[in-house]
């Protein structure tokens, strides 16, 4: 057996670099530990310093506590002082602590060496190869100056108690009154004098979790308990003086707080309030308040669940919040707590959990701090739009970006037309670990209607997803220059629009821009032009105003003059009652003008040429037959030649198509298809903005919902449209649309 004596000796040689306080201190020489700190009140940490970002605290001491984080791919072990804040950084390799002690023990391949940080002495150093065969022997914790280990022994995992007798030689002795159990590990508990380990039932069917508290004078066990229905996660668990206190499940899968003490068998069991199931907890116990939080808060992508690192009375049910979020805890020599975690005010860090004075309230003071802010902040303004935006120059695409710390974020982009408070709502997030540049290409929609021109007002918002801190707000303004004229655009946005009269006799303006895209559940939104339009039996729409028809057969003119506006009617004339049927809206005669069509009731078309001032010309005969038609459109060009063209619905539901010929005149007609018996057609101009005019149909019935569909136009006069309609609206409380 290889003897190592527990001599205790300096070990300025396993100090590789120690390092001042942050913020300007005294230099002190590498390979020597720093010279001891003059005693503090309480030992009271001085002012927080800065440590690197990831740093994690693994142990807390009466003087100072062990942290590790990583340099590139290796793991840095520091230890640093409560009173002074000098760091001293460990020499490669990996680290553990006993909890609770000022020792840290160095890890060398089979090696264990115990080191006191508070002295810089060496007190006693292991080797497992001593004991058996390396794949037979692990350790599982360490208590002072005592080595626990679990080793295989005929078979079965047994725990065993390694320490130094007088002269130096190691004295392994079998810890006694164990459970029947596959494997052990130490468990975090802040009294000296007692192990307590948690065993794992073998994989047998069974399955199941054990706490078992050894005692160290004796190496026997002095109590155990159940962890109930723990077959297959593993329960944070923890321990103070006096109790021992984890997490566990009831029958029904709710989550149990079980709290037992050290001196009775007995285990209390209470459901808690907050369901902490799938989450990994940062758990602790300090006097009489047990100590939790979802370890993977910060990290989260969603607010719900246990977020704060929260106090809970052991006595009264108490809560409180101690940090916004914790990643772990351990045990500290006063009976506290180290967390690694952060707040809102300091950002992360390392912080120090002290007991309440007479069982009160545990108090927070932040030890160190990283840097890193907890609450998602701004690393730089947003790239908005600012002064005049062209939407057509831009075809229709406005971007904006914003760059946050991370990427756990929801941002939220509003854009407000001032005049009209019109609001278009954008929203984005990046996946785990995705860049944390977040960006929004506003579409030049408001709610799914097209934008109008004028003053805009943005809000960008970004939302930490794991619920943790403020949002991070941001404002600012640009204007949006005149849309490109567009046919059967009324308001000025680029987009065609439809009007509807409802029973009271108002009539509105409808954007098909955002009517194509509604569910049954969204509004529509609409422009009012006015009241009083019962006055008229028939309302023909242009592709820049309106006619309409009074009951007296008086033919009136509107202009539209943008804005959703129309001008004052002029009147065109009387005798118009001769028709049936009236429809405007394409050039057929080639003057850049919308031509009037109208049927009479013995079947004959006419046609009225349209004069610049706004009424017609006198009429001419354009052909009979046109009285088995229930519909007749005009819907501009869809054929593909220079001339506009009109087309009629007859009885059976088949649309047919009329090709203009631009004096007037028709040629034969073609057929479109059929199925079109229970809709009305309008010809809107053009809909989805590719150049070519389409076809707007809605239910002819008025009724609602109403239903409108697009037939993209193709410029092709044998098939005028697509066979399948483009993507339909449906909604609600919108009256006959024309």
């Amino acid at each position: 057996m290889k003897q190592q004596y527990g001599t205790t000796r300096r070990f300025a040689v396993a100090v590789a670099v120690t390092l001042a306080v942050t913020g300007g201190g005294p230099a002190v020489p590498a390979f020597a530990m720093p010279p001891a700190a003059a005693p503090a009140a309480s030992d009271a940490p001085r002012d927080a310093i800065s440590v690197p970002p990831g740093t994690v605290a693994l142990s807390g001491g009466p003087t100072g506590y062990l942290t590790r984080h990583k340099e590139g791919e290796t793991e840095v072990y520091t230890w640093t002082r409560y009173a002074d804040g000098v760091r001293t950084r460990l020499p490669g390799g990996k680290y553990e602590a006993d909890p609770g002690t000022d020792t840290v023990v160095r890890i060398d391949g089979t090696t264990r060496t115990f080191l006191d940080m508070a002295t810089g002495e060496e007190l006693v150093s292991y080797d497992l190869a001593a004991h058996g065969e390396t794949g037979d022997i692990v350790s599982v914790a360490y208590r002072g100056t005592t080595l626990v280990v679990e080793r295989q022994v005929d078979g079965k995992w047994e725990v065993h108690l390694i320490d130094k007798d007088d002269r130096g030689q190691d004295v392994e002795r079998k810890v006694t009154g164990l459970p029947d159990t596959w494997w052990w590990r130490g468990e975090q508990n802040s009294d000296p004098s007692t192990l307590m380990l948690r065993g794992f039932v073998s994989p047998d069917g069974t399955g199941g979790q054990n706490l078992a508290f050894v005692d160290l004078a004796t190496a026997s066990v002095t109590a155990t308990h159940a962890v109930l229905n723990a077959a297959n996660w593993i329960t944070p668990v923890a321990g103070s003086r006096t109790r021992a206190v984890w997490q566990e499940r009831d029958a029904t899968g709710k989550t149990v707080l079980a709290v037992a003490r050290r001196d009775s068998p007995e285990v209390a069991r209470t459901t808690w309030a907050r369901e902490a199931r799938g989450n990994p907890l940062a758990f602790g116990v300090t006097d009489d308040w047990v100590v939790y939080g979802n370890s993977w808060a910060f990290g989260a992508w969603n607010a719900e669940g246990l977020r704060d690192l929260t106090a809970r009375s052991l006595t009264t049910d108490e809560t409180f919040p101690l940090l916004a979020h914790a990643t772990s805890v351990v045990q500290a020599a006063d009976g506290g707590l180290i967390a690694t975690g952060g707040t809102v005010e300091h950002g992360e860090g390392v912080y120090r959990i002290t007991p309440g004075a007479n069982g009160g309230r545990p108090a927070v003071s932040v030890l160190a701090t990283t840097g890193v802010p907890t609450a998602l902040t701004a690393r730089s303004e947003p790239q908005a739009p600012s002064g005049v935006v062209d939407l057509d120059a831009a075809d229709g695409k406005v971007p904006f970006s914003w760059t946050l710390d991370r990427p756990g974020a929801l941002v939220t982009l509003k854009v407000v037309h001032t005049a009209s408070r019109a609001t278009g709502t954008l929203r984005t997030w990046q996946e785990p670990g995705g860049p944390s540049e977040f960006r929004l290409d506003w579409d030049g929609f408001l709610s799914k209607f097209p934008a109008y021109a004028g003053a805009y007002t943005w809000t960008m918002t970004a939302e930490p997803r794991n619920g943790i801190g403020p949002a991070v707000e941001r404002t600012g303004s640009f204007v949006v220059a005149p849309r490109a004229p567009s046919r059967h655009d009324f308001d000025g946005n680029g987009s065609p629009d439809v009007f509807g009269r409802s029973s009271l006799g108002f009539l509105y303006l409808y954007d098909v821009g955002q009517l194509r895209q509604l569910t049954h559940d969204e509004p529509a939104r609409r422009t009012l032009i006015g009241g009083g339009w019962n006055a008229y039996d028939q309302i023909v729409r242009r592709s820049t105003g309106l006619v309409a028809r009074d009951k007296d057969g008086v033919l009136w003119s509107y202009e539209g003059k943008g804005g959703g506006t129309l001008t004052p009617r002029k009147r065109v004339g009387g005798g118009w009652n001769v028709y049936a049927k009236l429809t405007s809206g394409s050039d057929l005669t080639g003057d850049g003008r919308d031509d009037l069509v109208a049927t009479d009731r013995a079947g004959v078309l006419w046609l009225h040429p349209a004069r610049a001032d706004g009424t017609f010309a006198a009429r001419r005969k354009v052909g009979g037959g046109w009285g088995v038609y229930h519909q007749i459109a005009a819907t501009g060009n869809i054929g593909g030649a220079a001339a506009s063209d009109v087309v009629a619905r007859d009885k059976d539901g088949v649309l047919w198509l009329y090709l203009g010929k631009g004096d007037g005149t028709f040629a034969p007609r073609s057929k479109i298809g059929g199925g079109w018996r229970n809709l009305r057609v309008i010809g809107a101009g053009d809909v989805d903005g590719d150049g070519k005019n389409d076809l707007v149909s809605v239910n002819w019935a008025d009724y609602s919902p109403t239903y409108l569909g697009i037939r993209r136009g193709t410029d092709q006069w044998k098939t005028p449209f697509e066979a399948v309609l483009s993507p339909s609206g449906q909604f609600l409380d919108v009256p006959p649309l024309f």
